[in-house]
């Protein structure tokens, strides 16, 4: 039988991703992911997607994420030409409190997915109450 009353339906996710994939951000603050790539023994490169360079996390690389006079559009050129120059490189998108987000003419969820490349969505807190995943390894 057909339910009649809606369905109580979370919009955060409910249970966390053991690694990140291509495609599939994940969240997680900047202690979690630094601990996480150290467990897991990550040597290739990462960039932080972010408003300045003196934010950049360790030894990360930095990528732009807003600049003055450069519209949404350009700013999505240079990230996919940052794709093509770093063909394996992770994607760390700065969304910490006081961080400008990045300024895409695409939704930033649409925009991420599509990279086809491992993202790390870092947050200032919590990251259980997001709209992706929680990168959490098992022990």
């Amino acid at each position: 039988m057909r339910r009649k009353e809606p369905l109580d339906v979370k919009r955060t996710w409910e249970y966390p991703v053991p690694m990140p994939m291509p495609g599939r951000p994940v969240c997680c603050t900047e202690a979690e992911a630094i601990e996480q790539l150290d467990r897991i023994g990550f040597k290739d490169r990462i960039f932080l997607w972010t408003d300045d360079e003196r934010r950049t996390i360790s030894d990360w690389g930095f990528l732009a994420s807003v600049r003055q006079g450069v519209p949404p559009l350009g700013i999505e050129a240079e990230l996919k030409a940052w794709l093509t120059q770093y063909p394996t490189a992770w994607l760390a998108v700065d969304l910490r409190d006081g961080v400008i987000p990045p300024s895409t003419h695409t939704p930033l969820e649409n925009l991420l997915e599509n990279t086809k490349r491992n993202v790390l969505v870092i947050v200032s807190s919590s990251s259980e109450n997001e709209q992706w995943p929680q990168w959490k390894l098992p022990f």
